[in-house]
């Protein structure tokens, strides 16, 4: 049967269904692969991504506890106008901060165009002595100070003789920076640190180092400036206190500072006196030799009153005029005398003839008030003058309750 022998091995259908399933298979053990091989990707990239986020986090972490160090560097050097102390504190912070141990700090003196060496640590005593004082844009701090950038050395061995001079004679350090501490555009001062590692400073460490220098630099200036402020404000109040001509305490001063003391004697129950001085024949003595010299008269008053006294204890003024005061805490009627015979006699030694002193003297009595006190040795002074001066009295002992009219004008609050 020809017809059925032919269909039998001709089945178009039979063919492609022993064929299909072998391809599929094919392409579904291809795509298996491949999968597998992307998973292992995808898991590749997931470690490297995980690596690199702890890498990141750590970073971030490093960078934080950085700019938290910078912070509270800022805050602490901030807190104080004391230059001293801005500069101690920065060192000590810098080096905790970088974990090491040996650093410095210069300031640099415009004038002389030279640094000091100012505060120190770990430095080997003839390093301190060679680098007490050194010029602008000599060895490391110097060419900081000249160039106004910082000065990175991670290998003092390999680096030229301009750099490694200075360590030379101490091969245990390594690697050093100096970083100029600047503040409106100019360089205040330079800070070293040094270390016994090779590389030890790289960029990071430079850029931190970096911004602290400029919150240090701010911090000196603003100490620079308060001082200069604070000796202003001290020359303009001695200014106000002093007697140009004499260079004494003015008459204000003196009863703002007799009404202190008589205070301060009345609670510690301790002496307190007064002198009052005239500089007798003035007038007759500047019209004999000119006002010039009678200028000079008085300023040998008070150098006779400055000569005479105890310092940082009694004090001098001028009270007006011919007229001088002295206060003596801490002394009664006799030692006065003393004192007041003193004055009398080294003024007498000088070469104003024809001039003498007449000094009165009153001893502080209890229940005295400051007017009471001034008015008895103001008289006690006149009566000196009026018995041919160029002698001392002392006043009447005072009696409490008695009270004298005091004309002179006591700057008010006496």
């Amino acid at each position: 049967m020809p017809i059925n022998s032919q269909s039998s091995n001709t089945d178009p259908d039979n063919t492609a269904g022993s064929t299909v399933p072998e391809a599929l298979q094919e392409q579904l053990r291809q795509a298996s692969e491949e999968l597998a091989a992307a998973r292992e990707r995808i898991a590749a990239l997931e470690l490297q991504l995980r690596e690199y986020s702890e890498q990141l986090e750590q970073k971030v972490r490093e960078r934080t506890r950085e700019l938290e160090a910078v912070n509270r560097i800022a805050a602490s050097v901030s807190r104080s106008l004391n230059l001293d102390v801005i500069l101690r504190e920065s060192l000590e912070k810098v080096l905790e901060l970088l974990q090491l141990d040996v650093g410095s700090v210069f300031l640099v003196d415009e004038k002389k165009n030279e640094l000091n060496l100012m505060v120190h640590r770990g430095l080997p005593e003839d390093m301190i002595a060679e680098m007490a004082v050194s010029p602008v844009g000599n060895k490391c701090p110097g060419v900081v100070a000249f160039k106004g950038e910082p000065l990175l050395v991670e290998d003092v061995s390999a680096a030229g003789s301009e750099h490694s001079e200075l360590l030379s004679r101490h091969p245990e350090f390594n690697s050093f920076a100096g970083i100029p501490l600047e503040s409106k555009g100019r360089v205040r001062g330079v800070l070293c640190v040094l270390s016994r590692e090779k590389g030890r400073f790289g960029d990071q460490e430079l850029k931190l180092l970096v911004t602290i220098g400029s919150e240090i630099g701010v911090a000196i200036e603003n100490a620079w400036l308060y001082e200069k402020s604070y000796a202003h404000s001290k020359k303009m109040e001695e200014l106000s206190m002093t007697d140009s001509l004499t260079h004494l305490y003015n008459r204000r001063h003196f009863y703002r500072k007799l009404k202190e003391e008589m205070a301060r004697a009345q609670r510690q129950q301790h002496q307190v006196a007064l002198l009052v001085v005239d500089l007798d024949n003035l007038k007759d003595y500047n019209d004999r030799y000119g006002h010039l010299r009678g200028d000079e008269a008085l300023r040998g008053v008070a150098q006779a009153i400055t000569a005479s006294i105890r310092q940082d204890v009694d004090t001098g003024y001028r009270y007006g005029g011919d007229e001088f005061a002295v206060i003596l805490p801490y002394s009664g009627q006799e030692d006065a005398l003393v004192v007041a015979e003193r004055i009398r006699k080294t003024f007498e030694d000088f070469s104003f003839p024809d001039t003498s002193l007449s000094i009165g003297m009153a001893e502080l009595g209890v229940g005295e008030m400051v007017d009471e006190l001034v008015t008895r040795a103001d008289t006690a002074m006149y009566k000196a003058k009026n018995s041919g001066g160029n002698q001392v009295q002392r006043a009447d002992a005072y009696e409490l309750g008695q009270r004298h009219e005091h004309d002179e004008d006591q700057e008010g609050g006496i």
